[in-house]
């Protein structure tokens, strides 16, 4: 049985899997760990490449990533479970899995890594320092920054919740309640995508979807100002 189930929910993924996957066997070298890529119905070769590299692959439909989360944590074997978006790089040593079990082992309730951006400037900077901050001090750590748990733990708090959005602000909540959460001072490095052609635009509408959930707004009618295009 593996030590780790790295769980990656993947949509046209081609263009960043191959390498995130070569980084994340790295990062488990020495250690037991199996692979699970939950696929939301690409269009690419991404779902082969799972394939050639030996991942147990998932398929689902698009439009919901708290549902291809918790899918793949239903499908995963290993005793802890650690959750990879597709698109982040991993600048770590390769017995990074092991420190993060080691974290776990020594009192931490879940981990996660050091968020940073390749892109340059004072905007990103500042988007890594919040994130970070956020994680250490408020006990929420977000998607690109790899929550890493014990499979008990995680099933005693019910897991991901099958919602389109903040799934991963509800879970960690959960978690943080039971305890420490650690954030390690290995860098993992997010994609700057989804904010390159507006950047400030993009992440005051985040500010704001943010607010409306904590004012109660549920997380479906959250996805639909998410997903909506703007002008």
């Amino acid at each position: 049985m593996p030590v780790i189930s790295i769980i990656i929910p993947t949509l046209n993924e081609e263009a960043h899997l191959h390498r995130l996957l070569g980084e994340v066997a790295q990062a488990c070298a020495g250690v037991s760990y199996e692979l699970v890529v939950v696929d939301a119905a690409s269009q690419d070769r991404t779902v082969a490449i799972a394939r050639e590299h030996g991942a147990r692959v998932v398929e689902t439909v698009a439009g919901n990533r708290g549902h291809q989360l918790r899918l793949g944590a239903q499908h995963s074997q290993g005793q802890y479970l650690w959750f990879v978006h597709a698109d982040v790089q991993l600048a770590a040593q390769s017995d990074l899995g092991q420190r993060l079990i080691d974290a776990l082992e020594t009192g931490a309730v879940a981990a996660c890594l050091r968020l940073a951006y390749a892109a340059p400037g004072f905007f990103y900077r500042f988007l890594a320092t919040s994130s970070n901050w956020r994680a250490r001090h408020l006990g929420l750590i977000f998607g690109d920054q790899s929550l890493f748990v014990r499979r008990t733990v995680y099933q005693q708090v019910g897991g991901f919740p099958d919602v389109p959005l903040m799934e991963d602000w509800i879970l960690s909540r959960k978690l943080a309640r039971r305890g420490l959460l650690k954030q390690l001072p290995d860098r993992i490095i997010a994609s700057s995508r989804k904010y390159d052609r507006h950047p400030w635009r993009v992440h005051f509408k985040l500010m704001w979807i943010k607010v409306l959930f904590i004012c109660g707004v549920s997380p479906q009618k959250l996805a639909q100002i998410y997903y909506r295009k703007d002008r």
